[in-house]
């Protein structure tokens, strides 16, 4: 559990009691002071043995997809009201629901009847429409992100490993390298190490409906590989209890994301299923295409094992980090003031006295280099005071050590835009990007900055 804190956090909420607990944290029940309400609040705690650095971005992660949660408004999801930077590590207040997830349901009622499943199933998907609909991929549905309140609402929550997409593709950054998510609700495609997309919510979704009437997760085996390999074999038990939502579960965990129902096809199914006859789901055989996606998980898997418990609202989340070989689609630049750097193809290069720039055709995301003397503080400082914008807002400016002796960073949002600026070993790095994509963009930023070589220059 959480340490107990005598004084407030931020000065307002008062932290009365724990409420669930997990691998990376504990919600608490909590009390706003200035509002006079009761609220939710996610402690995020970390193990001892990360690095200081990773720490900080994993921190500054989950702030950021707490913002997009945030942002996405819809009945069916949690409402978020503040997010706090505290102790070094963030907080996140939500609002309170008397519920229980979907998984304490099924463990300690068992399992659902077709009928309130079907209901389920249907709130659940209308919160994925309106994630889709906002270029949001929520990438962990399952039991323990569903929530049944008393008043009868269904919420979908833990938006932690949700991505942001272009045009319907996951754009191609994540919150650590590699795969993550329960192994029993990963879809195919993202065993295989292929982007999400939409229909891949969508499969996890079957799989959610399967075990809301069976009790358990159809891909479900003794270890993670195992669960991973069932998945890609397409291997389940045919549902027996699942009436006449037996079709609607069979027609998304279709191993080829082209092939699945689709939303609006899944919606009419579901609707109709209180009244629809009772059929019996059908077995499938593993297609070859499956089998050798099985021997390429063999080669892919890197680190197997490598298991942590993710915190969410019951804390009954799960999560496994699977090493893959680097996107492919960059250009190496060997720039003449002394280092190397691999830029997305594509993205239009000027250089201007020592700078170099580069620009994503079409959007307003830009990554600048320069070389830079002096104290990387102080710069950034002197820096500041000749920024003119009238709506310039500051998020934080400070030294970084951790991340190298000399280092700090200046973060700030002008306009539409949000723009991150770090100095560290005599070069100052500058990444923009539209504000509504910040989560995604600094991922992609991140990526950028670890090619990044001194003394790679032509």
């Amino acid at each position: 559990m959480g340490v107990e804190r005598r004084e407030p956090l931020a000065g307002r909420y008062r932290l009365l009691e724990p409420v669930g607990s997990g691998g990376m944290g504990t919600v608490w029940r909590a009390y706003d002071q200035t509002l006079d309400r009761e609220v939710a609040i996610k402690e995020v705690r970390l193990p001892p043995s990360l690095p200081r650095d990773r720490r900080r971005l994993l921190c500054r992660r989950l702030l950021e997809e707490a913002r997009a949660t945030a942002a996405l408004r819809h009945p069916g999801v949690v409402a978020v009201h503040d997010v706090l930077d505290e102790d070094e590590r963030p907080w996140i207040v939500m609002e309170y629901l008397n519920a229980r997830s979907l998984h304490r349901v099924l463990a300690e009622d068992g399992p659902l009847p077709p009928e309130r499943a079907a209901e389920v199933g249907a709130a659940v998907l209308a919160v994925l429409c309106a994630a889709h609909a906002a270029g949001i991929l929520h990438r962990d549905v399952k039991p323990s992100n569903v929530l049944l309140c008393r008043d009868g609402r269904i919420l979908l929550t833990d938006f932690g490993l949700a991505a942001h997409t272009d045009r319907g593709r996951q754009i191609p950054d994540t919150l650590v390298d590699g795969i993550e998510g329960s192994p029993a609700y990963l879809p195919p495609e993202r065993v295989r190490g292929e982007p999400s997309v939409p229909a891949s919510d969508l499969w996890a979704l079957g799989a959610m409906l399967y075990a809301a009437v069976e009790g358990r997760s159809p891909f479900l085996r003794c270890h993670a590989l195992a669960s991973m390999v069932a998945v890609l074999l397409g291997e389940y038990p045919p549902p027996d209890r699942a009436g006449a939502l037996a079709p609607v579960i069979v027609g998304l965990l279709r191993e080829d994301p082209a092939d699945r129902l689709t939303a609006g096809e899944a919606s009419r199914l579901l609707e109709a299923t209180p009244a629809a006859e009772a059929r019996a789901g059908q077995s499938r055989l593993p297609r070859m295409g499956a089998v050798a996606g099985v021997a390429a998980l063999a080669g892919a898997v890197i680190v197997v094992g490598a298991w942590s418990a993710r915190w969410n609202s019951v804390g009954q989340s799960e999560a496994v980090a699977v090493a893959l070989p680097p996107a492919a689609g960059t250009v190496t630049y060997r720039e003449h003031a002394g280092y190397a750097v691999e830029v997305p193809a594509g993205w239009r290069r000027t250089q201007r006295g020592g700078a170099v720039q580069w620009d994503e055709p079409g959007t307003a995301r830009t990554l600048r280099i320069t070389p830079v003397r002096g104290d990387a503080l102080t710069g950034l400082r002197d820096a500041e005071r000749s920024e003119r914008s009238p709506d310039y807002r500051r998020l934080r400016l400070e030294a970084v050590p951790e991340l190298a002796g000399d280092a700090a960073e200046w973060e700030f949002r002008t306009g539409g835009t949000h723009e991150l600026r770090s100095r560290a070993g005599g070069y100052e790095f500058a990444f923009r990007a539209p504000d509504a994509r910040w989560t995604p963009s600094q991922r992609l930023h991140d990526r950028i900055l670890k090619t990044f070589r001194p003394g790679g220059g032509s």
